[in-house]
């Protein structure tokens, strides 16, 4: 039978884990954010892309993989700096109120995807 001693011992090293656990997350978190305010230029192997959702521009849409729940989907060619910024990109698409599906084996990626739209004549 385990002991009151052997019980209280186990609940200090759980909250003890569950602190450690909880800095490394704020500190991931801070590194991120910090990352973000300096203009972060990301590689493909830094996002995580969308199956088949694409920014007007043709290019998908990614976020990095780093980032927190807060955050957004956006334009892969922004994410990784080399957009073209005389076409129009999507908007920043928060994670709370957009549904955009994620790459997978049975989804398929828009990871390498471009797709420029063509004018339609008038």
């Amino acid at each position: 039978m385990i002991t009151q001693e052997q019980y209280d011992a186990a609940v200090a090293q759980r909250k003890d884990a569950e602190q450690v656990i909880n800095d490394f997350h704020k500190q991931r978190q801070e590194a991120f954010d910090q990352r973000m305010k300096a203009g972060a230029i990301f590689t493909d192997d830094e996002l995580y892309y969308s199956a088949t959702s694409l920014c007007p521009c043709g290019h998908g849409l990614a976020y990095p993989k780093d980032c927190g729940a807060f955050h957004y989907w956006d334009c892969s060619a922004i994410l990784k700096g080399i957009a073209d910024m005389s076409v129009q990109h999507t908007d920043q698409l928060p994670f709370s109120m957009y549904d955009v599906k994620g790459e997978s084996d049975y989804r398929g990626t828009t990871r390498g995807v471009f797709r420029p739209r063509t004018r339609e004549a008038t």
